[in-house]
């Protein structure tokens, strides 16, 4: 497909959607209207176009309260339920946040509480959008830091998927953002120029 052609169809498919209009459309349950608020505020960062990826896909975000569980949430299924994660094999009450494959859509389960838990969890959904050759490069980088043995954070080493999402969610904190650049110059540089260009197509798609 081409540049030009791509464009008109996702700017179709837009149909006048705004950032907001897209997350409120993923939220399948929040606690209260505060809790809308800081998801709108936390995921509206991403480019319009990762936004609206994920929203078709669909991406249902289930909003955690003070108190309850991620097990809790309804979206998820009797796998991700029983499901271990990482080398510690934490249980799914262990985790701040969950963004997992349910059937026919994203299921992504977090307390409105933080924002980098949010824009973590929510960059697990947007690489999935990723192209083969971006997804690629990661993994690249990704086998380099594992040589190196150098992470912004434990997480970060545990897998690809957590090594991108780090990435990706560090990028919109000023002083993560300078962490970043100075342990995986790397990373930042193809997470720099994924949102740049994620950016430039929004602007096209939003005329």
């Amino acid at each position: 497909m081409s540049n030009t052609k791509f464009i008109e169809t996702m700017r179709a498919r837009l149909a006048g959607r705004s950032k907001r209009n897209l997350i409120e459309r993923m939220i399948t349950r929040s606690p209260h209207s505060m809790a809308s608020e800081k998801a709108i505020t936390a995921l509206e960062v991403y480019p319009l176009l990762l936004l609206m990826l994920a929203c078709d896909h669909p991406t249902k975000l289930w909003i955690l309260d003070k108190g309850e569980k991620p097990s809790s949430a309804r979206i998820l299924d009797q796998a991700i339920l029983t499901k271990k994660w990482h080398s510690t094999n934490i249980t799914i009450d262990d985790c701040e946040g969950i963004t997992d494959v349910v059937e026919n859509y994203v299921a992504m389960v977090v307390s409105w509480k933080t924002l980098l838990v949010m824009r973590h969890e929510f960059a697990h959904a947007a690489t999935t959008f990723f192209s083969p050759s971006t997804r690629g490069r990661i993994k690249a980088l990704y086998q380099d830091a594992l040589r190196r043995g150098e992470f912004t954070e434990p997480l970060a080493k545990e897998s690809l998927a957590e090594y991108a999402a780090c990435g990706l969610s560090y990028y919109f904190f000023p002083d993560l953002k300078a962490e970043l650049e100075s342990v995986d110059a790397g990373l930042f540089s193809l997470v720099a120029c994924v949102l740049n260009e994620a950016e430039s197509l929004s602007s096209l798609i939003a005329q």
